[in-house]
């Protein structure tokens, strides 16, 4: 099961990150930075508000599952989402009525929070009843929309509201496939009884969610109040590829390995979800360290292939700040985070989301005004920093530590250099810097990253392939 799941998760958000690409390509070619960025504003600001108020029944949901009351449960956490959107269209309203934004862009932040909603509720009760196919056709439906009405009102209208409104139509409309698994659950009548369950355990996450989502996007909004949406449009679109790319696998590993694992703790505790958790830290170090060598190494193809011409200058210079910030994002998001589904309170997750919020504010009012787009990459980075941080510190403390098998970690850590170095050493060689030299390069950092993926049994592959070859 961990090898198919992992397989299709895997499978299906690799594809969705490439389309994804392709809609930043796409939508940073034909937009000038002052669009983006001010789509990228809109957007930070929906992610606020659904951070604020819609995104908590998920999770409790997630954490507190039990197959026996999966109907009530079911039919519970939709009714609180539908109940936090109403919430989410007041707070955007009144934004309106204060002259804080205007009519159009409350509309059109209002639009985004229902999509990210509709999307994320629907395949996170998907993927928590383990229904991989739904889930993944849901993920690659959206990918493909946002990249085609994203490009089509970008060519049509170049207004950063329409794209807006666009992308949320994208995140609606995806949700249809993991809808359709899941829709005769939702037809289940609410219990009281499941919404106090659901409120018990997640009122700490209203607070928490509300402080992360401010966090992971205080850097932009301050750019695009003291730098301006040209600099945020840079910005954001070298830092969105980056997160994209990392986060997009850690998510799918999540998905398949964490769900498992949930399930295998709640029959036999902590130390029966241990090896599965084990394997989802080797496997998101190979990507960590194998990503991070092919973007030092390829930057200059990379943001040459991803980015249109006004972009480019500015997001070398940031890359490696954010590939480091990704990375952090990745394992605090992914990995550390999921204690919270392994404990008895949610607590924890608010604590980790405040240190993010204290920690990015600081740096940012620091050094957004002297260094810009530095000063936010270094803010985003140290407040990935100070969340795993705060995460390890309290699981040890609430006695149940997420496992660390350090010395594969570290093995894969130093294969990962070794294959960087190698390539590295390409560049002294005659014809090191020419295409072909450029193609070798690669080969050798995919053909390590496959021998350490092969020699950890990532997601129970090389397992599987190992005993079909002896049946």
């Amino acid at each position: 099961m961990i090898a198919r799941h992992s397989l299709i998760y895997v499978g299906s958000r690799g594809v969705a990150a490439a389309l994804n690409m392709a809609s930043v390509a796409l939508f940073t070619r034909l937009a000038p930075t002052e669009v983006y960025g001010s789509y990228l504003y809109l957007s930070s600001c929906a992610l606020v508000l659904y951070g604020a108020t819609c995104q908590w029944p998920k999770f409790s949901f997630f954490a507190l599952y039990d197959e026996a009351r999966a109907s009530a449960q079911v039919g519970t956490v939709v009714r609180m989402l539908a109940g936090s959107l109403v919430l989410a269209g007041l707070a955007a309203s009144l934004a309106a009525l204060l002259d804080l934004i205007t009519p159009h862009a409350a509309v059109a932040i209002t639009l985004l929070a229902v999509g990210f909603t509709l999307f994320e509720g629907s395949t996170e009760i998907a993927r928590t009843r383990l229904a991989a196919g739904p889930v993944a056709a849901s993920v690659l439906t959206r990918a493909v929309l946002m990249l085609v009405l994203g490009g089509a009102v970008l060519k049509v209208t170049g207004d950063p509201v329409d794209l807006a409104v666009a992308i949320a139509a994208a995140n609606a409309l995806g949700a249809v496939p993991a809808l359709i698994v899941v829709g005769p659950l939702m037809r289940g009548r609410g219990s009281r009884a499941e919404a106090m369950r659901l409120l018990a355990y997640g009122w700490p996450l209203v607070l928490s969610f509300a402080t992360a989502a401010l966090a992971q996007s205080l850097d932009r909004l301050i750019i695009a109040q003291t730098v301006g949406p040209a600099g945020l449009g840079a910005y954001g679109a070298i830092a969105d590829f980056l997160r994209q790319s990392f986060i997009v696998f850690g998510e799918a590993l999540a998905l398949s390995l964490i769900s498992i694992a949930k399930r295998d703790a709640r029959i036999g505790g902590m130390a029966a979800a241990s090896p599965v958790l084990c394997d989802a830290a080797r496997a998101m170090t190979a990507i960590a360290a194998f990503g991070a060598v092919f973007f030092l190494c390829f930057d200059e193809l990379v943001v040459t292939i991803l980015l249109g011409p006004g972009y480019r200058a500015e997001a070398r210079s940031l890359a490696p700040v954010l590939v480091l910030a990704s990375i952090l994002m990745m394992f605090r998001s992914y990995y550390f985070g999921q204690v919270i589904y392994f404990t008895k309170t949610s607590r924890l997750e608010a604590g980790a989301a405040f240190a993010t919020l204290v920690t990015v504010a600081a740096i940012s009012l620091l050094l957004i005004p002297r260094l810009g787009a530095m000063g936010a990459a270094l803010a985003f980075a140290g407040g990935q920093a100070a969340a795993c941080l705060v995460l390890i510190v309290g699981a040890h403390r609430a006695g149940t530590p997420m496992p660390l098998p350090l010395a594969d970690m570290g093995g894969i850590v130093a294969a990962a250099v070794a294959a960087g170095l190698a390539v590295y050493g390409l560049d002294f060689v005659p014809g090191g810097t020419q295409p072909a030299g450029q193609v070798l390069g690669l080969f050798l950092l995919v053909a390590a990253f496959l021998a350490v993926a092969w020699r950890i049994d990532m997601l129970g592959l090389a397992g599987a392939i190992r005993r079909r070859l002896a049946a």
